[in-house]
């Protein structure tokens, strides 16, 4: 194996490929599948079953390891960065990294000894959400009641795409970071409290709620009773 990069001109083929496939394609290249992954979590990269001794694991082709295979595996570092958080099931066939962080995020490739062959991984690596912030956008009132408009925060550093929704009680509400209410005027006779105003946030990995218990005190800058 080279100790430096893994020469560009190498075969990528899916994991799932099959040993007689090899070398019987002309042209192969492709990424096998992406991975998606939590700040803090683990992943395991596994090879299929072959007759080959070692392996060469590569972070955007540069060379990490070279694995011999066995009971145990023997293990040559080449960055040792990575040494600590690296472990080997399947006697060295699989490779584990433990306590991911955002920049793992990457292309991780495998060449097996005596073989043009790359296997190759796509992980994403993101921070799960916390509680949203709810934030009263603008507040309109009149002798026909109050309409409020709030809006939903959740993204931050590392969190990827991030998508929101909004539900009255069990019943879905609308799509989309904003979202408007509207209350009826407080002369009227009091009526039953209105079910609860959830905003849920997602990301690929973690969803996370706020609710909102009174949009006008909310607005209102009132800090009790209004979110939980």
């Amino acid at each position: 194996f080279s100790t430096s990069q893994l020469p560009s001109s190498l075969c990528i083929l899916p994991v799932h490929t099959l040993p007689s496939a090899w070398l019987l394609s002309p042209v192969c290249t492709g990424v096998e599948s992406e991975m998606i992954r939590a700040v803090g979590r683990s992943v395991t990269f596994t090879l299929p079953s072959t007759n080959e001794e070692a392996a060469a694991w590569s972070f955007h082709n540069h060379i990490i390891l070279v694995l011999k295979f066995g009971n145990p595996p023997e293990a040559s570092f080449f960055d040792h960065n990575y040494k600590t958080r690296l472990t080997f099931p399947n006697n060295g066939r699989a490779l584990t990294i433990s306590q991911l962080r955002i920049n793992d995020t990457g292309l991780y490739t495998a060449q097996l000894s005596g073989q043009k062959i790359t296997f190759t991984w796509l992980l994403h690596v993101y921070r799960e959400l916390t509680v949203p912030t709810v934030t009263c956008m603008e507040q309109n009132c009149s002798a026909d009641g109050c309409r409020y408009t709030l809006r939903c925060t959740a993204s931050g550093s590392g969190s990827g795409n991030v998508s929101y929704s909004w539900r009255v009680g069990d019943l879905p509400q609308s799509e989309g970071p904003t979202v408007m209410v509207e209350e009826p005027p407080q002369d009227k006779p009091p009526l039953p409290p209105p079910p609860l105003l959830t905003c849920t946030a997602r990301n690929p990995v973690s969803s996370s709620n706020a609710t909102v218990t009174s949009p006008a005190a909310l607005c209102a800058g009132n800090g009790h009773g209004k979110m939980r």
